[in-house]
């Protein structure tokens, strides 16, 4: 048996996460960033493998079962997602892998990389079972730890790499930012992933197509299912996104055109994908670009039907026409509160009218995903009232409602770390829809007045007979219903049991 240089793991638990949603409502969505790491460390001549919990399953027997099929010389497991508490969140389930790795064969080394542990690497050194910490991007690290493993170099000469060393926790410099996407990151390592078929798609991203549907649960339509970056990073600094820790700054950085559109083709060509989510934090965002992405997509005629990220302020009116015709059907805008002064204060300032955009992305035949937030510094009971009268009166297609957290890696955190009953006792606290969530609390409300009000809020928006109508005139019954059944599924809450 070859030896494997470096085994990716993908960690995860969808039950703990998101509790009964898990089995039908959510996605199952494959790994943006280790695929694109494990791509990159091959085509530097190495041999690589991906181990993806969320399809494949964990239970203690498998790092026996991986280390006996795979022989690896390095284990890195990258605790990563498509959302800003994604990272935390996963730490439970990471930490678990590692512990049973090092339990299987404590003599494998063992590396954790990802926004979270980029943020907090000593707190990680110190209380998860992992030898180093890839800070950053993670790419450089990893290969010079593959290159130390096969003893050519030193530790100390690896940047962006965090270890224990013999008095007390190393730091080597931080990684450069990769310049070169297209050189450095130029592909993923789909082909090392289970089939994608054993990916879906959330069911709100494929409404329009639920009438075509076969089976109840709408696998059907959801399958298979990609998701993928276009681009790195985001210029704004909200103070309670995390989303560039991994990065250090904000900023973007963008693979060009040429590269996306053989991505894509490969997407549809190779693995029959035609359900996509661009996971860019702005996609929307250089008007010059994206009309030209959506010339390319229009010329192929592939059918797709992508999910796409905007702000409110970067939606040109002039572009919808366009993004829908190149088989965009949902764009998820970050509105956050109902209340400007809440939002200026965490530096989320828009410029455009909120309700006007909606509306002519919705009159353009593309569905709005609206996230809005609970709970943050300046929200009181009043402000947060607006923002569920602002979702409501918006009527977005589907909506996220979060409670705020601060996350390690954003402003929020750097201000309440350290100060009692501001954070969750654990890392299973961050999970959004999981049972030991805990939001931080406002200036005048506790962190269970907010969680209250969110989950009371998302029953009566999904509740809401205008929202309904609107959902059964624009997708039909089988959507409604769908709706009906995620509404029965219990969410228990320790915080307010």
């Amino acid at each position: 048996m070859a030896r494997t240089d470096v085994l990716f793991i993908h960690p995860g638990n969808q039950q703990r996460t998101y509790q009964g949603l898990a089995n039908e409502f959510t996605a199952i969505a494959p790994p943006v960033w280790t695929s694109l790491l494990a791509h990159a460390v091959r085509r530097n001549g190495y041999t690589v493998r991906i181990y993806d919990v969320n399809v494949e399953g964990w239970d203690e027997r498998v790092p026996s079962e991986l280390i006996t099929r795979h022989d690896p010389a390095l284990v890195v497991i990258m605790v990563y997602g498509h959302h800003p508490s994604a990272s935390t969140q996963t730490m439970p389930a990471a930490g678990r892998i590692a512990r049973d790795f090092k339990h299987s064969n404590p003599d494998i080394p063992v590396a954790m990389g990802g926004p979270h542990p980029s943020a907090l690497p000593e707190r990680t050194l110190q209380e998860e079972s992992v030898d180093f910490v890839v800070r950053g991007e993670g790419l450089s690290a990893i290969l010079g730890l593959v290159r130390q493993v096969r003893g050519i170099g030193d530790l100390a000469d690896v940047s962006g790499l965090s270890y224990r060393g013999k008095a007390e926790i190393a730091h080597t410099k931080d990684a450069v930012l990769i310049s070169d996407l297209d050189q450095e990151l130029d592909g993923y390592a789909w082909d090392l992933l289970p089939s994608l078929n054993r990916y879906r798609a959330h069911t709100m991203h494929c409404f329009q197509d639920f009438n075509k549907s076969r089976i109840k649960d709408f696998s059907d339509v959801r399958t298979p299912y990609l998701t993928m970056q276009t681009s790195l990073g985001c210029p704004y600094a909200c103070s309670y996104c995390s989303s560039n820790a991994i990065f250090g700054k904000p900023g973007i950085r963008y693979w060009s055109l040429d590269t996306v559109m053989q991505w894509i083709d490969t997407a549809v060509t190779t693995y029959g994908v035609r359900t996509i989510r661009l996971d860019d934090e702005l996609f929307i965002l250089s008007p010059e670009r994206v009309e030209r992405f959506c010339d390319l997509l229009i010329e192929r005629a592939y059918g797709l039907n992508l999910w796409v990220y905007g702000r409110v302020d970067t939606i040109g009116k002039t572009l919808l026409r366009k993004l829908k015709l190149a088989g965009v059907n949902w764009i998820c805008l970050g509105i956050e509160s109902g209340n400007e002064r809440v939002r200026n204060q965490v530096n989320k300032q828009l410029r455009s009218d909120i309700r006007e955009v909606v509306r002519s992305v919705q009159d353009h035949g593309i569905s709005v995903l609206g996230n809005f937030m609970f709970g943050l510094p300046e929200d009181d009971a009043h402000t947060m009232e607006e923002t569920l009268q602002l979702a409501l009166s918006l009527k977005s297609e589907f909506v996220n409602f979060y409670t705020v957290m601060a996350y390690p890696g954003s402003e929020l955190y750097a201000k309440v770390a350290g100060k009692k009953g501001y954070l969750p006792d654990g890392w299973e606290g961050f999970s959004q829809h999981g049972y030991d969530t805990r939001p931080l609390p406002t200036n005048s409300l506790k962190a269970a007045d907010v969680l209250a009000f969110r989950d009371a809020a998302f029953h009566r928006y999904f509740t809401d007979p205008a929202y309904q109508s609107m959902i059964e005139s624009r997708f039909g019954p089988s959507v409604l219903q769908h709706i009906h059944r995620m509404l029965a599924v219990p969410m228990r809450r320790r915080l307010l049991e």
